[in-house]
Order: structure tokens, then C-alpha cells, then sequence
């Protein structure tokens, strides 16, 4: 086991960006990005996944790919990433826990990754990793009640299984309980479950189409699982501390929940 991952260069590349928001809309773009458009933060989630970069997390951390499943992600914009930058990625463990759960003792591993673009900082990635029990069933819990008070945003979506299909391949993701419905049943899952690389982008378009502003922040922190299928809708409001706090909601109960702050330019 490891504290540093290997750091790796990698091209924010047209047609890698495409091929995020085909998984992210389940459609592909129109139009298509073009070099110089602004990359957004979710996107990084789905590059550091990327098979390319040679790097598996799993294998790097000791991870049990069966186990693990993303508890949350946050994100800091230092200045503007764009399509035809050549990033440059150095990620350290800064927290490893056990948590005691239900059903057992979870392993809570936080990473952070230093996204460097030129001669700079461009953005702080900092992703929380938990892996589940590992010989006991994990009935999912079901999340905290939505908060009513917060405003409706867009329309409600629903993951489909070729969005999940499709983001699973493009990132190299091990974990069967995004493909396998009947390994997720032996965990006691419903379902197959929602990977993070998909429902992280969605809050981002959704806050990005109601604001109009660049994000600086972006901190999604995911309750309980989300199912394909499931109509999940969006709710947000401002905060007393210039910033948004939102939940994604299904059901009548928070699946993922968070804050972002917007002011920075696109420049």
C-alpha cells in the first residue's frame, strides 16, 4: 500500500471531452467541443480514471475493486482548464480511517490530486473512497429526507444503463456493482448502482445552466445510492456564505448533497 500515487501527464484532448459528455447526456454533443473551451471540473473526475494514464487506484491503494465506492469529491479552481492544455497530475493519501458501520468496519481513504497545467496550480481534486465491509452484506441505507425548502432546478433525469455501461468502460472502473446486477443483489442492492463519474457532471450542468458564473468550488458529497432508472431531480438555494448548497434527490430522499461557490472567471 502506497500514500503517493505515481504522478502522470495527460492532453485534455477534443475528443476525450466528447466522450464524457456522451456518458454524462447519453447523446453525443452537438456541437462539438473545440480546443480553447472552458473544461469543467467534473470532467477531471472522469480523467483521472482514464485507462491511459496507466495508473490503477485500486492497485496503487490495495483496494478491493469489488468493494469500493466514491463517497464524495470536492473540487477548487485555481485558474481556468482548458481543451488542449497538457495536465499534469500528482495525487497523495491524506486521511485512511476505519469507520464502524452497521453491517461492519468500513475503510474511509482520503486522495488528493494537485491538477498542474504550464508552470501552475489549476485544480485541487480531492476525492473520498470508501470501501464497504468486506464479508457481510451492505444493505443501502436510505438517505436523510429532501430539504423542501430548497428550489427545484431543471428537469429531473434518469441514468440509463448504457450511460453506465459507457462511463464504466471509458475509466477502466472494476467495480461490478455498476454492471453486475446480480453481484449487486449479493450485497443487497436493488440494483446496479450509479457511478459518481456520472451524477457529479450532472450537478455541475445543472448548477453551471442556473448561474452564470464559472465554478471555484465544487463539493458533492454522495448520502445513498442512486439506481438506473430512478427520476432524480436537482435542488439547490443560495447559502448565508455566498455560496449554493444543493441535494440531488430521488424518491423524496437525498441520494448526493454538497455546496459550490461561483466567481471566477473564465479567463
Amino acid at each position: 500500500m502506497t500514500d503517493r500515487l505515481p504522478p502522470f501527464s495527460i492532453d485534455v484532448s477534443v475528443e476525450s471531452v466528447a466522450r464524457w459528455m456522451m456518458g454524462r447526456d447519453d447523446r453525443l454533443p452537438d456541437p462539438l467541443p473545440e480546443i480553447g473551451d472552458l473544461v469543467p471540473l467534473s470532467y477531471l473526475f472522469f480523467l483521472r480514471s482514464q485507462p491511459v494514464a496507466s495508473i490503477s487506484i485500486h492497485e496503487e491503494l490495495d483496494r478491493d475493486p469489488d468493494r469500493g465506492l466514491f463517497g464524495g469529491v470536492r473540487y477548487e479552481r485555481h485558474r481556468a482548464v482548458r481543451i488542449g492544455d497538457r495536465l499534469s497530475g500528482d495525487a497523495i493519501v491524506t486521511d485512511r480511517k476505519a469507520v464502524e458501520s452497521p453491517k461492519g468496519k468500513m475503510l474511509v481513504t482520503t486522495l488528493e490530486n494537485i491538477w498542474s497545467a504550464g508552470d501552475g496550480k489549476a485544480v485541487t481534486e480531492t476525492v473520498r473512497m470508501v470501501d464497504l465491509p468486506p464479508e457481510l452484506p451492505t444493505a443501502p441505507a436510505a438517505g436523510p429526507a429532501a430539504d423542501t425548502t430548497l428550489t427545484l432546478m431543471g428537469e429531473p433525469v434518469a441514468f440509463t444503463r448504457r450511460q453506465i455501461a459507457w462511463l464504466t468502460v471509458e475509466t477502466g472502473d472494476l467495480n461490478p456493482l455498476h454492471v453486475d446486477a446480480d453481484y449487486a443483489k449479493s450485497r443487497e442492492f436493488p440494483d446496479v448502482v450509479v457511478p459518481g463519474t456520472l451524477i457529479v457532471p450532472q450537478v455541475e450542468k445543472v448548477l453551471s445552466e442556473s448561474w452564470d458564473d464559472a465554478l471555484k468550488i465544487l463539493d458533492v458529497r454522495f448520502r445513498a445510492p442512486t439506481f438506473p432508472g430512478e427520476a432524480i431531480s436537482f435542488h439547490a438555494a443560495d447559502d448565508d456564505y455566498g455560496g449554493i448548497k444543493f441535494e440531488v434527490c430521488g424518491g423524496g430522499t437525498v441520494r448526493a448533497a454538497g455546496r459550490a461557490v461561483f466567481g471566477v472567471t473564465s479567463a
